[in-house]
């Protein structure tokens, strides 16, 4: 089980309405298509921030969707239980045969002496940190040491009803006042924004500018009181109660969310969680009242059970003296604070033997399985617990590299990628687990036991180990070269974690060095005990996913797969690669010449057309960034092939390069900070890449390579087909996917150049053949490819990396892409998907699209616009209708083609979405005729100067590559930005909102019950 998944399947749901670039990295490409991968396999698993510590959970990084590998099962017979193969005594650990882990060393962690940590008299606890970075702004934050797990019986989801109401009014401020009052100071007001509610805690957040001399003050004067004076009234309540119960609609009753919550509950069994409903249920969200809500209130938000967290651009002695001017005054208890559940790991009581389950959803199209094992959450605020969690993680870290090994050579069924990692499902809880897919998942679970029994049974080897160990220490130093440009946030959420369950908040130098050091005590015999003694603890969780009970595995026929595992030995390791090309001798450049638009920005032009472009950044310390685009993408290919690049890219990108294996690659990358993707868009195709200052030679490798020596294999080609598969599963359960692929089909009038998803008949003729032929018409060679590298790095180191490996490749015939799409239609459509009402996918969605200029001054005017349609969508729609947790809008240009497209989405009961339509529209014709009113635009220039003030690298490459499409004097830098800001005005959002936002000329995709 991966919860990467959930989190980016949140991101897309929540807040892009479920759609995104065709494989594009950044905004030059606009085409738009459902992102598959996201959900193939999503799991529902409430996101909370964590801090940035390698003894942490790791999570799957979010690279382009690795494939889904070949489907061996009609090569593999089940083995036969009745006469298993004899299999030889476990290997000799020494001492560590009759291991469990020791006795804890009970020592606490350093603190970082940068950080300053007190108590008031009334027990409030408050970190403060000065802070440099971004610069400018403050982020606060308000942790509360209560979450799900204390809900009453009764009123589940009680903890997160209250946290909705906070921002519903207190004594001095209203629910109006309160919101208008965030907006004043540049918050980005809306769902998931500004707080969250996690099993363990809830926490409020504030972040903004101190450009506004009454920003400070007001903020304080906001987090004061969401810690004491909370209005709760019961009229506030029944308001809110329509936005809670769309919420739960969204997350907990859609096909996701149900299962996640069955997977919950096996997760859960036998802890402290085992029954929580953290979302609450249809019952207790249509009953709790303001009373219970008053209760938990007066119960849980007590100084001795809250701290407030400061870090920013002041000084700590101002934030100190405005923590006591703000906070001391708050009542002490004269009683002691409720108990809280015990967590601690020796009290968990696992399950003692396997469980197996089946969970189905019509909706849910993908077939997978879910496999998971229970951990003890152990102490992260002393030196024995944090020796534990990096153990397990080391020993995750081996389990992937054996898992992989032994999938390459054969040994597994499975059809995706084999991943194994360790996740926290609560501060009381953590799992490994995975997820997989295949023709024959009974064989495949099998086959995954049998590989992680193997490993306890015969022992990791040393190879494993060193790759393991060699990948965190990559980790711990691109984190001490990045340190010096932690960003507020990063810091408060550590502290804000540090409060409520001690984790390590010592200084990176610090935590490095001892990480680093206990990586050299670990010895392959106490790790492979390790293992053994969690699996003897924890028995597998093994759950069977799908649309329907006669899709997926039966529970017996699991509970069959578990039993017929049988330890597997190590696979032969392939030979490790030192290098993975000779460094090509340099080529001079044609031209170079400096770069106007930002400070010692440089460029160099090569005889076989490519250009690279540097901008020296030092906004992340110790970190560059690469995007590479030529102009012409899919849009130069033939009908139809718009559904299969992705699938081309996958499979190159899964399958080495050069002389190197997939495994060879992987190995070499994890000793590097590099990594690269390939994409083919619409209108551009390239690869977007990063990497640690020391490692940009890998990344110009392995781009280099992936242009003139890229490879495919059948286990990469198995892997996309069954991608291609689940992709089609989902366009046809799936109402999210197929109200998103409606609107496409109306937005671009049918035509076959647009189609997002490969025909059985397409995946049924794919080829090794096919899909590299594909990927290489596209990524073969150069002829106007823009390099664009910005980042901590020096000019010489990247002329020298531009002469080697982009001056040296191949030539190509000079092209660019074709535009297919005939403009936004005319007139207006309006199209119904029929859902299930208990679905949780009712909701609408109206698209806008113009031509018109795109300059500096109309890309700020559009991000003031969204922002002022935003604002009153929040307030009229959310707020005042109170039936709709998420609405809002989006505006976007398309450099390349001279195209905006505009996008409104809202959730909500069928039985509510033409009152919210309709209010959408009066809000649209209101701007139109009148524009916006004076505060409503001071509130979103305050946000949007909000926004522009932190530049990232990505940021400043988009920059560089608008360049494709017009002159340097016309490009849209960030402090061309922030002047064209300052002029801004209420005509001017007026004129815009009206271009784009014409009312007769939309398209509009309702997801209702029939």
């Amino acid at each position: 089980m991966k919860p990467a998944l959930w989190r980016r399947f949140l991101a897309l749901l929540f807040a892009t309405a479920l759609f995104a670039a065709a494989c594009a990295p950044d905004e030059h490409d606009a085409v738009r298509e459902p992102e598959a991968a996201d959900d193939e396999m999503a799991e529902v698993h409430e996101d909370e921030p964590e801090a940035d510590d390698a003894a942490e959970e790791t999570e799957e990084i979010d690279e382009p969707e690795p494939a889904d590998k070949p489907e061996p099962a009609d090569e593999t017979e089940p083995a036969d239980e009745s006469t298993p193969e004899p299999i030889g005594d476990p290997v000799d650990l020494g001492k560590f045969n009759d291991y469990e882990p020791a006795d804890l060393d009970p020592s606490l962690l350093p603190i970082d002496p940068d950080v300053v940590i007190g108590q008031l008299p009334n027990g409030l606890t408050y970190y403060l940190r000065s802070n440099d970075s971004p610069g400018d702004a403050v982020v606060m934050h308000l942790a509360v040491n209560a979450g799900g797990v204390l809900d009453p019986e009764g009123a589940e989801g009680a903890a997160h009803f209250l946290e909705h109401m906070l921002f519903n009014g207190t004594e001095k401020f209203s629910k109006n006042e309160l919101d208008q009052v965030l907006r004043d100071i540049g918050t980005d007001f809306g769902h998931d924004l500004n707080a969250f509610t996690s099993p363990d805690e809830t926490v409020y957040i504030l972040d903004f500018q101190l450009d506004d001399p009454e920003a400070l003050d007001l903020a304080f004067t906001v987090l004061a009181e969401w810690a004491s004076a909370a209005t709760i009234l019961s009229a506030d309540v029944e308001q809110e109660r329509g936005i809670i119960l769309d919420e739960y609609r969204l997350r907990d009753e859609s096909a996701s969310g149900r299962i996640s919550n069955f997977l919950n509950a096996i997760y859960y069994e036998g802890t402290v969680y085992e029954g929580m409903e953290l979302g609450g249920n249809e019952e207790s969200n249509s009953s709790i009242t303001a009373e219970v809500l008053r209760d938990f209130y007066d119960t849980w938000y007590r100084p001795d059970n809250m701290a407030v967290v400061v870090v920013g651009d002041l000084p700590v002695s101002q934030m100190e003296e405005l923590v006591v001017e703000h906070f001391a005054d708050l009542p002490a208890r004269a009683d002691a604070p409720p108990a809280q559940p015990d967590r601690n790991p020796f009290t968990v009581q696992f399950v003692t033997e396997p469980v197996t389950d089946v969970v189905t959803h019509p909706d849910h199209g993908p077939i997978y399985i879910s496999l998971d094992w229970q951990l003890p959450a152990w102490p992260t605020d002393t030196r024995g617990g944090e020796r534990l969690l990096l153990m397990e993680n080391l020993i995750a870290q081996m389990l992937d590299i054996r898992l992989d090994a032994a999938y390459q050579a054969g040994l597994m069924a499975q059809a995706t990628e084999p991943h194994f990692s360790a996740f926290a499902a609560a501060r009381g809880l953590r799992l490994y687990g995975t997820n997989y897919q295949g023709s024959d998942l009974v064989q495949a679970t099998t086959d995954y036991l049998s590989v992680v029994e193997g490993a306890a049974h015969y022992g990791f080897t040393r190879d494993e180990l060193e790759q393991a160990v060699s990948a965190i220490r990559t980790s711990l130093d691109f984190q001490l070269q990045s340190d010096e440009t932690r960003q507020d946030d990063a810091y408060a959420i550590g502290y804000v974690q540090h409060f409520l369950s001690g984790s390590d908040i010592s200084s990176t130098a610090e935590r490095v060095a001892r990480l680093e050091g206990l990586l050299d005590t670990y010895s392959i015999e106490e790790l492979t005990a390790h293992l053994r003694w969690v699996l003897d603890i924890a028995p597998p969780l093994v759950v069977s996913i799908g649309p329907d009970p006669s899709a997926v595995p039966a529970a017996d026929e699991l509970l069959s797969a578990v039993e017929a595992a049988r330890p597997i030995a190590p696979p032969q390791a392939e030979e490790a690669v030192d290098a993975l090309m000779e460094a090509p001798s340099p080529v001079a450049p044609v031209a170079e010449a400096a770069v106007d638009l930002f400070d010692d920005a440089y460029e160099w032009e090569f005889a076989n057309g490519a250009r690279v472009v540097f901008a020296p950044s030092d906004i992340a310390a110790g970190e560059v960034n690469v995007v590479a685009e030529s102009l012409g993408g899919w849009s130069t290919l033939t009908e139809g092939d718009s559904a299969l690049v992705r699938h081309a890219v996958g499979a190159v990108a899964s399958s080495g390069v050069g002389s190197a294996s997939a495994t060879q690659l992987d190995e070499y990358l994890a000793t590097t900070t590099a990594w690269v993707s390939p994409y083919i868009g619409e209108l551009s195709e390239g690869f977007s890449g990063g990497s640690g200052a020391g490692d940009l030679e890998a990344l110009f490798t392995l781009m280099h390579l992936y242009i003139a020596e890229p490879r495919i294999t059948e286990v990469a080609v198995g892997e996309q087909i069954q991608a291609m598969q689940t992709r089609l599963a989902n366009a046809e359960t799936f109402p999210l996917w197929i109200s998103e692929l409606e609107l496409l089909g109306a937005l671009y009038e049918g035509s076959p150049w647009y189609q997002f998803v490969a025909t059985q008949a397409q995946i049924d003729a794919t080829t090794p053949d096919s899909l590299l032929n594909l990927y290489q018409a596209r990524l073969s060679d150069v002829d106007d490819m823009v390099v664009a590298v910005v980042g901590d790095i020096d000019r010489a180191t990247v002329a020298d990396l531009a002469a080697r490996y982009i001056g040296t490749l191949p030539a190509g015939e000079s092209d660019t892409f074709v535009n297919h799409h005939s403009g936004f239609p005319r007139g207006v459509q309006r199209l119904t998907i029929a859902v299930d009402a208990d679905a949780g996918a009712s909701g609408f969605d109206v698209m806008f699209g113009t031509e018109a200029p795109i300059s500096t001054q109309t890309r700020v005017v559009a991000d003031v616009a969204a922002a002022v349609v935003n604002n009153l969508l929040t307030v009229r729609v959310r707020e005042e209708l109170g039936d709709t947790y998420s609405v809002g809008a989006s505006v976007s240009p398309n450099d390349a083609v001279g195209t905006w497209e505009a996008r409104i989405r809202s959730t909500g009961p069928s039985e509510g979405l033409e009152t919210g339509h309709a209010e959408v529209l009066a809000i649209l014709t209101e701007l139109i005729a009148d524009g916006p009113a004076d505060r409503d635009l001071a509130q979103a220039i305050a946000v949007v100067r909000d926004n522009y003030v932190l530049e990232t690298n990505p940021v400043l490459i988009n920059t560089l590559l608008s360049r494709h499409h017009r002159d340097d004097a016309d490009v849209a830098t960030p402090d061309r930005r922030r002047a064209a800001l300052d002029d801004v005005t209420a005509a001017d959002v007026q004129q815009f909102i009206a271009l784009l936002f014409n009312l007769d000329n939309r398209i509009e995709a309702f997801r209702t019950a029939e």
